[in-house]
């Protein structure tokens, strides 16, 4: 009897002081502060990890103060954040198929369909995911925002007045602005403001948002109505590869499914503010202009050739053997999205993310990734 009861009470005590499951808390990167898109499908992602984990994974989003944009994509292999939103743009050497992906931005108009096209290619794209996993991060899927559109300390409205400016553009946007005959100059987005202040740069080309979300509507004066191209560039969830080795296989399912709900709430919320801005500019800081005959023939016909000069770039200058093919696959994806999402309500984050989820992201296997 005496044995007994110590050994129950030995095991009482092994119970006592065996160690509790703490929730995991994750530290999210996001290279600017404000209220924006990003950031609210930024949150949506972290909301639902947490709910499909119950509780056991938390995501801390960091804006603005951890890493800015382009220490993320560093910052995430060598373990300063577990997830955070990369820039490829910043990155073109060490990721030359998502700056191709990013490249085709003229290649549809709508940003609901091009987003679903977007992470229909890059998940089929085995290259495409190889050349995140070599820079120590997990893809997670592409955010699409846009259109862009170009604001500037002067007014530009016709083709004259291009010449001699200088604005800050990459990618399609600066293929835009080069045919419109202005001087590109390639800045990170965190050193728009001051170098829009201190008349180094007379403009910038992005989403009508930054100017609240930048505060470039501080130092910009005119915006010009006439939408560019739509940006595929915004890896928003990737994750390190250190980080990824780590979580349990259902932490793993709900952050490649939050990304569906995640991207479809920053994409909608994107379009949805730039038309509350083009409503109402000057609460934004900016008179809206209406661009000349000349300017709206010559951004057509930018539109219809880029495609053309896109697989020429990425076939001579950067080295993908392949990119008639791989331009050619997008354009499929792009015209089948755009017959998808025409049996949706688009401005339905759940309806979106709901096609999202079923068409892409739900065939993503974790074992796949990384």
């Amino acid at each position: 009897m005496k044995h007994l009861k110590l050994t129950t009470l030995a095991a009482t005590a092994a119970i006592a002081l065996a160690p509790i499951a703490q929730a995991e808390t994750l530290r999210h990167a996001v290279g600017s502060a404000g209220v924006s898109g990003l950031i609210d499908g930024t949150e949506a992602w972290a909301d639902y990890i947490k709910e499909q984990t119950g509780g056991e994974t938390e995501i801390k989003i960091y804006a603005g103060s951890l890493l800015n944009f382009t220490e993320t994509f560093t910052g995430l292999r060598d373990g300063i954040a577990d997830s955070g939103f990369v820039v490829p743009a910043y990155h073109r050497a060490e990721l030359p198929y998502a700056n191709l992906l990013s490249d085709m931005g003229t290649a549809g108009v709508d940003p609901v369909a091009m987003a679903g096209a977007a992470n229909e290619f890059m998940f089929t794209c085995a290259p495409c995911l190889a050349e995140f996993n070599n820079a120590g991060q997990v893809f997670l899927g592409n955010t699409v925002t846009g259109p862009y559109y170009m604001y500037n300390q002067k007014p530009v409205k016709a083709l004259a007045d291009f010449e001699g400016i200088k604005v800050r553009g990459f990618g399609p946007f600066a293929r835009w602005l080069d045919a419109m005959g202005a001087s590109t100059v390639s800045l990170g987005a965190t050193d728009i403001y001051e170098s829009m202040s201190q008349g180094h740069i007379d403009g910038n080309v992005h989403t009508l948002e930054t100017l609240d979300t930048l505060s470039t509507g501080e130092v910009a004066d005119y915006a010009l109505n006439q939408p560019i191209a739509v940006f595929i560039g915004n890896t928003m969830f990737n994750v390190s590869a250190m980080t990824w080795a780590g979580l349990s296989d259902q932490t793993k399912r709900a952050m490649i499914d939050g990304a569906a709900i995640g991207h479809a709430i920053a994409t909608i919320d994107s379009v949805n503010q730039a038309e509350a801005i083009l409503a109402d500019p000057q609460a934004h800081g900016v008179e809206l202009l209406e661009p000349d005959a000349d300017v709206k023939e010559k951004s057509e016909a930018f539109r219809t050739s880029d495609m053309e000069a896109v697989v020429t770039l990425n076939r001579d200058e950067y080295g993908i053997s392949d990119s008639e093919a791989q331009v050619a696959r997008f354009q499929e994806l792009v015209a089948k999205w755009d017959a998808l999402v025409k049996d949706i309500d688009t401005s339905d984050p759940k309806a979106v993310g709901d096609l999202y989820l079923r068409e892409v992201f739900s065939k993503v296997d974790p074992a796949s990734l990384g």
